[in-house]
């Protein structure tokens, strides 16, 4: 049976030769294919790690730009017009000391003194010149004070004057406050910051505007909110326009405070 076996291999061809080849054949082929899928793994790594690199840089660009908008000098304090410093109020004046030495009484001899006769109770009742209460030798000052208290009133009636001569209001100070009458347009004229765009950024910012009696901004003051949105905000609360703030029935300057909204569109 197994002679009939070898004499069928050898009938077909199949040796020891033929199996080799055939297993060098398949084993080079497979070398082939575990070379090529390794080098396609370590190229999709690297390209992974290429891009994460880029996109890692491009985040830290635009985070410096963030930082150096940060680091401008922040905007000047909208404070109201400087107020006049209180009035001095001048001391009144120390009278000198007077001279004392003629009050002590001067040294009498005994000769002297001993010649002085002692009043009749008559004589008494003649003296006709009160009893002062006071003490004669008590320093009183006799001086006019009155002036320096007319002085001291004059003060604070010109205080008084320069409070009731206030022209810069704050909104809540008036009796009719500035209302804005083209706020929607003004922030639809507005433009997102490409910054604040890459960035992601969002936020709500209030600008502080001076108002005057003819219903224009005056004056730019603070800004408030992420800083990425200041020079925008700033550079268009120039165009809002406003109602005039009335105080007594008259315009005048008046501080209001406009809020803008910064979203991003999903």
């Amino acid at each position: 049976m197994v002679t009939d076996n070898i004499e069928i291999l050898q009938d077909t061809g199949y040796g020891a030769s033929e199996l080799k080849k055939t297993y060098q054949k398949y084993l080079q082929r497979g070398l082939i294919f575990a070379i090529l899928i390794h080098g396609f793994i370590i190229g999709t790594y690297l390209f992974a790690n290429y891009l994460s690199k880029l996109e890692d840089q491009k985040k830290s660009d635009v985070q410096q730009r963030i930082i150096n908008v940060t680091d401008l000098e922040p905007p000047p304090s909208a404070n109201d017009e400087e107020e006049p410093p209180p009035p001095k109020i001048e001391e009144p004046p120390v009278a000198p000391p007077k001279d004392l030495t003629a009050l002590m009484p001067e040294p009498v001899a005994k000769e002297k003194a001993e010649e002085q006769t002692i009043k009749t109770q008559q004589q008494l009742e003649e003296i006709k010149t009160p009893v002062g209460n006071q003490d004669s030798g008590k320093f009183q000052f006799s001086g006019n004070v009155k002036v320096e208290e007319k002085k001291i009133e004059e003060k604070i009636e010109k205080k008084e004057k320069v409070v009731e001569e206030k022209t810069v209001f704050q909104s809540f100070e008036v009796e009719k406050a500035p209302e804005c009458v083209n706020l929607a347009q003004v922030r639809s004229s507005m433009k997102y910051p490409d910054i604040a765009r890459e960035a992601g950024i969002e936020g709500r910012v209030t600008v502080k505007v001076l108002v005057g009696p003819d219903g224009n901004v005056i004056k730019v003051g603070s800004v408030s909110g992420p800083d990425a949105f200041h020079d925008e905000v700033r550079d268009k609360a120039n165009d809002l326009q406003f109602t005039p703030g009335l105080q007594n029935g008259k315009p005048v300057k008046v501080w209001v405070t406009v809020p803008f909204n910064f979203k991003l569109k999903n």
